[in-house]
């Protein structure tokens, strides 16, 4: 594997390849149209489909001398060699048989060109996606690798655990999307080589793509759906997790769910590292550390408390072991290319692997996961060192922590599959937790497009630094313009010691993250947030508590992220492409109405905040601020609200119960039309649920209000909340204390007049 990455592929021995045997189709899937073009050198691959799109169906289309036209599509020309979309001028290159790699030429069942590759001019766009990188949000002038690797996210380091070869080019207000629907390993390229070309290789037979256009939301938009639209999580999911490497006995567990109460800190889940197994045999529960476990997740669940395992794919060879037995009878695992079974080491010293490019293992999985979460009451499962990661191969240390590349996945190689594997495990994993009747949640390191349909996505293991810190805000920016809406980092860092300030700036950013878990590895000092006493708790319980009065929000972006395949992260840039300071990563938009500016310097009390053209008003002060502007503000977390925005908001109280809020409050920013949405439903399971609007206007001096109630629940309390404005003259459902405006709505109108 490190031979291949750290190959220079020869890009000036590639042979330009005629476009004749070039497929060209246009498609249609959730609404989204795109082109897909296939290029191939065997048969048997002109009906090549997927991996990353399925389900879509061809579109209607019409081609005349190599020009391309489908209603909702801007036209593709075929011609000269070249193919051209939009502001999109690619060529087709092949590297002959003779110039790859000894192990193409071996795995690539001697087509003349094992590898093949699309170069296009750069010109002055900006380039965008990839999934999970270091280095910052902008990808022009990096290499970034698609291939699956164990790898922490540290400066410099390319490739990580997931793979993404999703680009998004944007220019002005047009953007292009490029989907490589290939799961052999690939390389994108984008001024690296050469600064004004951009390179694109798949180290593949046949070369598969998707082009898209429209604005940036809408090409991420279609990139999401044509992949899969993402799950909607239950409540939980949203609210605060702990971890630890490892919390590793019932006592262990106790403590914490204790402390978190005493502490009165809200809690949704502990997680259960590799130390709950027996002897690191999955789906198994170590009869010493925990002798009663269905008494303890009882006992936790009377109180709120869910439990998370961890389930690494590695299976324990040993003998009796039910599942090596079931599964090796079954032939569920990786053979080498021998058609032996392939034996390496991961936390146990001699495992096998489950096949999940194929059904019937994942069938298999599923089964276990369904029995290991009913036998013990978990509410969900965390795939780990699923690229898959590999410790030990034939006794010694494995040096890329991979299997062998020549390994057989039914009808393909180790080299083809791997980037599949944590997206086959967790189709299998959802499915295993489907058949409980809930809503499955799943939390994975490793993926390929597609694997928002089925779980959550964290970034791996960080360290319990600043600057890991401020690295997640482009990292999950990324996630999100890679069609991964659901994401987050390990809060206070997972390796190293954090300090007290660290863990309270990093919390008050996690409150904001679509995945909000603190995580610490084995033999670093504890961080949970009471760990540093009641002066750091106390702040700590205030980002905490923060993070429950937003759920009404993050629940409705949620729902937004499952029904239109939006990000809940988004960067300035996607809204204001022509400001150039809008191209910043150390802000960015939760939702379309709510700016971020979090604090991720050691030692910073204030930091600098670019607000867009615009009106503004501080979401804690109500102050009004007209953008474009750079403005002084102070923690622990800078917000502002755009203009006409309204925040659904409630109470923080913990555990969730349900999505349906009894108290809920909007805060608004005044602008002349004003809207405001909230998503309602039980928080769990399927039974449909309902969005709830607020509208209103503010002409300067008269605000009205309307709130349209179709959850079908009784309330305590709806209310409209407005700071920052001298008291009304006049008004109806009006309360005014110390520059907050309340409207009551409970009536479903309000309204305040100023003279």
């Amino acid at each position: 594997m490190n031979a291949l990455l750290n190959w220079d592929i020869p890009f000036d021995r590639m042979e330009r390849l005629d476009l004749s045997g070039m497929e060209v189709q246009a498609v249609e899937k959730e609404g989204v149209r795109a082109w897909r073009l296939l290029f191939t050198q065997r048969p048997r691959d002109r009906a090549k489909a997927g991996p990353a799109v399925q389900g879509a169906r061809p579109w209607p289309m019409e081609a005349t001398e190599g020009l391309y036209r489908a209603e909702g599509l801007p036209p593709l020309a075929l011609g000269e060699g070249r193919v051209r979309f939009g502001g999109l001028t690619l060529s087709l290159w092949g590297l002959p048989h003779l110039e790859a790699l000894p192990l193409l030429r071996l795995l690539s069942d001697g087509v003349p060109y094992p590898l093949l590759a699309l170069r296009f001019p750069l010109g002055a766009a900006h380039y965008y996606g990839l999934g999970e990188r270091t280095g910052g949000l902008a990808r022009r002038g990096g290499r970034f690798w698609n291939f699956t690797m164990d790898q922490p996210p540290r400066p410099g380091r390319d490739p990580l655990y997931l793979a993404s070869p999703l680009l998004v080019r944007l220019e002005g207000d047009e953007a292009l999307g490029l989907l490589l629907d290939e799961s052999h390993p690939s390389l994108f390229d984008l001024g690296h080589a050469h600064p004004a070309e951009g390179r694109v290789a798949v180290a593949s037979p046949h070369l598969d793509f998707y082009v898209l256009s429209g604005s940036l939301l809408e090409v991420v938009r279609g990139l999401t759906l044509l992949t899969g639209r993402p799950a909607m999580p239950p409540l939980w999911a949203l609210g605060y997790h702990q971890c630890r490497y490892s919390y590793a006995d019932s006592q262990a567990v106790r403590e914490v769910v204790e402390a978190f109460k005493a502490h009165d800190l809200p809690l949704e889940a502990v997680w259960l590292d590799i130390h709950h197994m027996e002897g690191y045999k999955v789906f198994t529960l170590s009869p010493h550390r925990f002798p009663d476990f269905r008494a303890l997740s009882e006992e936790l669940a009377g109180e709120g408390v869910r439990l998370v395992p961890i389930v690494d794919p590695g299976v324990k060879v040993e003998e009796g072991y039910r599942v090596f037995e079931e599964g090796k009878r079954r032939g569920v695992f990786l053979l080498d290319d021998r058609d032996e079974l392939l034996v390496g080491g991961v936390w146990p010293r001699r495992a096998v692997w489950p096949d999940f490019s194929r059904e019937g293992p994942r069938a298999f999985w599923a089964e276990e996961v369904r029995r290991f979460a009913e036998e013990n009451g978990f509410a969900g499962i965390w795939n780990d060192m699923n690229e898959p990661a590999v410790l030990e191969l034939g006794g010694a240390e494995s040096p890329d922590k991979a299997l062998p590349l020549t390994a057989r996945q039914g009808e393909k190689s180790h080299l083809e599959a791997r980037n599949l594997y944590a997206l086959g495990m967790a189709e299998a994993t959802y499915q295993g937790l489907a058949a409980l009747g809930r809503r499955p949640f799943i939390l994975t390191r490793s993926g390929f497009p597609g694997i928002q349909r089925y779980a959550f996505v964290w970034t791996g293991d960080n360290e319990s630094r600043h600057e890991d810190m401020a690295l997640s805000v482009p990292m999950l920016l990324s996630l999100g313009l890679s069609g991964v809406p659901f994401a987050g980092a390990d809060v206070g860092g997972f390796g190293q010691d954090a300090t007290p300030e660290l863990l309270l700036r990093w919390t008050w950013l996690g409150a904001l993250y679509p995945f909000f878990r603190n995580h610490s590895a084995l033999g670093t000092r504890r961080q949970e947030p009471y760990a540093f006493g009641e002066a750091w708790t106390s702040r700590m319980r205030e980002a905490l508590r923060f993070r429950y009065r937003l759920l009404p929000y993050l629940y409705s972006l949620a729902r937004e992220a499952h029904e239109e395949g939006l990000p809940l992260w988004r960067p300035l840039f996607a809204y204001w492409p022509g400001e150039m300071a809008a191209f910043r990563e150390d802000e960015f938009l939760l939702g379309e109405g709510l700016l971020a500016a979090p604090l991720l310097h050691q030692g910073e009390g204030v930091r600098e905040v670019y607000l867009p053209p615009g009106t503004w008003w501080d979401f804690w002060a109500g102050c009004r601020v007209a953008g474009p502007a750079l403005e002084q503000a102070l923690g622990p977390l800078p917000l502002y609200l755009k203009e006409g925005a309204a925040i659904p908001l409630t109470e923080p109280t913990y555990p969730t119960r349900t999505a349906r809020w009894p108290r809920l409050g909007f805060r608004v920013a005044l602008g002349p039309a004003i809207r405001g949405r909230v998503y309602e439903d039980e928080g769990e399971g399927f039974a449909p649920g309902a969005w709830s609007e607020l509208k209103g206007a503010f002409d300067g001096k008269r605000l009205v209000l309307a709130f349209e109630d179709r959850s079908g629940h009784p309330r305590e309390g709806v209310w409209a909340e407005v700071l920052g404005v001298a008291p009304p003259v006049k008004g109806q459902g009006v309360l005014y204390r110390e520059g907050r405006l309340l409207l009551d709505l409970g009536p479903g109108e309000a309204f305040a007049e100023w003279a």
